[in-house]
């Protein structure tokens, strides 16, 4: 049985829809509109997807969400008990390829994993370059950011992606794949996972 916060914070996103947070995407130069995901993100090569952990501290339980916007998802800490000014870390080691601020996504971090793969992270509370600038390199444990309500959010949350470009240094929605956390899958239509540990535990 859903809590009446969690509740309240589901309709809350179901009034703003895939018009507002999700597909009032990115409109900096050089973005597009999102497309749907495609079903052969699954050829892939698995093995070589980087080792990502969730962007949170070791040990702490999340909530997670893709309402409508699968595969990207939006987390809260469990229970949805209050989220704002949460850290966000790295979800694996990498090199900042993007920071600004947009006014769908809000203040918006990208990090390039290698092999083609990124991660995105929105929303967050401060500019984007408070933590982290681009080019620095970071580790999974790294903090880049805080959960916030950045861009067109009414309700503090992360929204995160994982994404695949071939070649490039740049990513918007069309590049998102499925999320994998851990080793284990986080995607498909409206689903939810009550709560998930973080195992971002790199020292």
């Amino acid at each position: 049985m859903r809590t009446t916060k969690r509740t309240t914070t589901r309709s809350a996103m179901a009034a703003i829809g895939t018009a507002g947070v999700c597909a009032a995407l990115l409109t900096a130069p050089g973005l597009a509109q999102a497309a749907p995901h495609d079903q052969r993100d699954d050829r892939v090569s698995a093995a070589a997807k980087p080792a990502f952990q969730m962007p949170f501290p070791c040990g702490t339980k999340w909530q997670l969400n893709t309402w409508g916007h699968s595969p990207a998802l939006d987390m809260v800490v469990k229970g949805n008990t209050g989220s704002d000014g949460k850290p966000v870390l790295a979800s694996a080691k990498g090199t900042v390829s993007a920071t600004y601020k947009d006014t769908g996504s809000g203040n918006t971090i990208q990090v390039s994993h290698g092999g083609g793969w990124f991660t995105a992270y929105y929303h967050l509370k401060d500019a984007p370059t408070k933590y982290v600038q681009k080019g620095d390199k970071v580790k999974a444990s790294t903090k880049i950011g805080r959960i916030g309500t950045s861009g067109n959010s009414g309700w503090a949350h992360l929204h995160y992606e994982q994404r695949y470009l071939a070649s490039g240094n740049f990513t918007d929605e069309r590049h998102r794949k499925a999320v994998h956390f851990n080793g284990v899958r986080y995607t498909g239509s409206n689903k939810e996972w009550p709560s998930v540990t973080s195992r971002n535990c790199v020292a």
